[in-house]
């Protein structure tokens, strides 16, 4: 075998090496990323519930929650006044920023095993279709509980979540470490 062939070999493999490499790395990658969609799908949810909380559009925040079924045969704008003066106080930017960085995210019934029955009655909803996020922070604890019930074709976008409960949001990002 001449030596020209022989190190021309050699390149071969060296490049279906890298390329086997490289495929295993992006798949590994693209796993990952699939993962941890739900995370980031809730997060997004989140961000858009606050800001419609704030923009003052009725429609636009009535879709981003479930009512709890108390308050679901009141008028449109009997729900929103209960809505704004609920939670306001309870969500702000920087406190969702804290909480999808260093929160747990998971199943609502692994998080809040003792509350998650009684919250998703209270909301009308199935337990098994909630995720939830847990942050405590010097004896403060932040929850924001979702439903993901949309259909199956649009499970997986960040409009299928609909928020369920949110407490101390806001308060987590003023808590010290």
């Amino acid at each position: 075998m001449k030596p020209v062939q022989k190190g021309l070999r050699v390149k071969i493999r060296h490049c279906l090496a890298l390329v086997a490499v490289i495929v295993l790395a992006a798949g590994a990658a693209y796993f990952l990323w699939q993962r941890d969609a739900p995370r980031r799908n809730s997060g997004r949810a989140i961000e858009t519930f606050a800001a419609a909380l704030n923009s003052g559009n009725a429609d636009s925040l009535l879709k981003t929650v479930v009512l709890p079924v108390a308050v679901s045969g009141r008028t449109s704008a009997e729900q929103i006044e209960f809505l704004t003066k609920a939670l306001h106080d309870e969500i702000s930017p920087e406190g969702i920023g804290v909480l999808k960085r260093e929160g747990q995210f998971g199943s609502l019934t692994n998080l809040f095993p003792v509350e998650a029955k009684t919250w998703a009655e209270q909301a009308g909803v199935n337990p098994e279709d909630c995720v939830a996020f847990r942050m405590e922070r010097n004896g403060l604890r932040a929850e924001v509980v979702l439903v993901n019930n949309a259909p199956l074709a649009t499970r997986h976008s960040s409009l299928a979540f609909r928020i369920v409960r949110c407490n101390n949001v806001k308060q987590l990002a003023a808590a010290k470490l």
